[in-house]
């Protein structure tokens, strides 16, 4: 049990000390600064958000670091986690479902699977089956894969498809073996809860102004609280000394604290240990660097236009694109969004998933990049000349740790380390249910309850 005793911090005290201004260590500080506990944010760069920021351009552009969708809106684990902090925030239109691309036309996807009355009764019953499963039944489908599930339950081509494509869209995965189906049915099941079918894409919202909204509100609830948030200060280094006191380094200073919170994604997170520290378990290390490209990936374009590439308030997608052989993912964030962009302007994100390693590949990204293009082209003819800025790239690490067998529910790395009294984590990495930043949200809560029950 941890006791609440900062005699033997340096520099100033604090009973937390937070390294990350995402979304869940924002949410950690409101959290835990709101319970009395007195808390100091570490973030290397110059504002919030971490992977969830906002740009603001010339001309009036808004540009979020990509596309930021929130399962449920109002009713969210993002929503909840800002209203615990003290803070609400406005949420833009609900998508109103999905168009697939298929053979030169976009079809509504409905209309794409066509589905006769015996497959639709059988969806029917699957996804009611998944409105009453229990935490324990879900928790035995986190070892399976989506493709193992299909192959399993379902006969029709057409709703296997279908369910490929959401899982694709949920996970940023690009093949159904690697998509854990536990992940898969929590995340469906939680939109039956609200009322929503296929898939509840008509429960997805974004905050209204673009995302850096919600990453303000979520600091402000957190230094309105009494928080501490110490922007440009990269951590160099966490180390565990002979009496367990965890420190954390910054250039010349030196923090510690009865609690030390990493709200960073794994691959940034295991950086921070020396290889010849031995402060930390080397096993628990070693699993952690093993898990550093366990991760979703995308390449494409990120580009503003004249006029709306499409007009429909839905999300556009396929299970692969025939010249490209990846799925595909398009939000056209200005038809949910209309003051993140000059009047009758769009901003568009158009990308395909990948795995990490084709993501880094320079050469297979640039001729996946030219073939998606020219497909693109075909897609919306008037691209070209409608076009106003257009960013080419790609990231790895969009969602955190994958949402792959095994890697899922109680599957995923603990928010605590129980060989270090004190070491705490919390993000898309860590144990948290959810797309996104949803699972971000989740796991700040459960962290937060974590460390004021250890403070206890």
């Amino acid at each position: 049990m941890l006791k609440n005793n900062s005699k033997d911090l340096k520099m100033q005290k604090y009973d937390a000390v937070i390294v990350g201004a995402g979304i869940a260590g924002l949410g950690v500080a409101g959290l835990l600064q709101k319970s009395g506990i007195k808390t100091l944010v570490l973030e290397k760069s110059k504002s919030p958000g971490g992977r969830a920021k906002t740009r603001e351009f010339p001309g009036g552009w808004r540009v979020d670091s990509g596309t930021h969708c929130v399962d449920h809106g109002e009713k969210s684990a993002c929503a909840e986690l800002l209203r615990r902090v003290g803070k609400e925030i406005t949420w833009t239109r609900g998508l109103e479902g999905m168009m697939v691309y298929d053979d030169g036309k976009w079809l509504h996807i409905q209309d794409y699977l066509n589905l006769s009355d015996g497959e639709q009764r059988d969806l029917v019953s699957l996804e009611d089956s998944f409105a009453v499963m229990t935490e324990e039944q879900i928790d035995i489908l986190d070892k399976m894969s989506l493709a193992e599930f299909i192959r399993k339950n379902i006969s029709s081509p057409k709703v296997a498809e279908y369910f490929k494509i959401l899982g694709m869209i949920q996970s940023t995965l690009t093949e159904a073996e690697i998509i854990s189906a536990g992940e898969f049915v929590a995340i469906y099941s939680e939109g039956m809860k609200y009322g929503g079918r296929w898939g509840s894409l008509g429960n997805v919202r974004m905050p209204l102004g673009g995302i850096g909204v919600m990453t303000k509100a979520l600091a402000d609830g957190a230094t309105g609280a009494g928080a501490v948030i110490e922007y440009g200060k990269p951590v160099d280094k966490i180390s565990v000394n002979k009496n367990g006191q965890i420190r954390v380094f910054v250039g010349d200073s030196e923090y510690t604290a009865p609690a030390v919170v990493l709200a960073l994604p794994i691959w940034q997170m295991v950086n921070l240990f020396s290889a010849e520290d031995n402060s930390v378990p080397q096993k628990w290390l070693d699993s952690m660097r093993g898990l550093v490209d366990e991760t979703s990936a995308s390449i494409g374009f990120t580009m503003g236009t004249k006029k709306p590439l499409f007009t429909e308030p839905v999300y556009l997608s396929a299970w692969r694109l025939a010249d490209v052989g990846l799925p595909l993912q398009i939000l056209g964030q200005t038809n949910f969004d209309a003051t993140i962009a000059p009047p009758g302007h769009m901003i568009a994100f158009i990308g395909t998933p990948c795995k990490p390693q084709q993501a880094r590949d320079v050469k297979f990204r640039e001729e996946t990049l030219a073939k998606f293009w020219e497909t693109v082209k075909k897609m919306f003819p008037h691209v070209e000349e409608n076009v106003v800025w257009k960013f080419d790239g790609y990231y790895v690490g969009i969602d955190g740790l994958a949402r792959s067998p095994g890697l899922t529910g109680k599957y995923r790395p603990p928010v605590f380390l129980q060989d270090v009294p004190g070491l705490y984590f919390a993000g898309d990495c860590y144990t948290g249910r959810g797309v996104g930043m949803n699972a971000a949200a989740n796991s700040a809560m459960i962290c937060a309850e974590k460390i004021q029950t250890d403070f206890k």
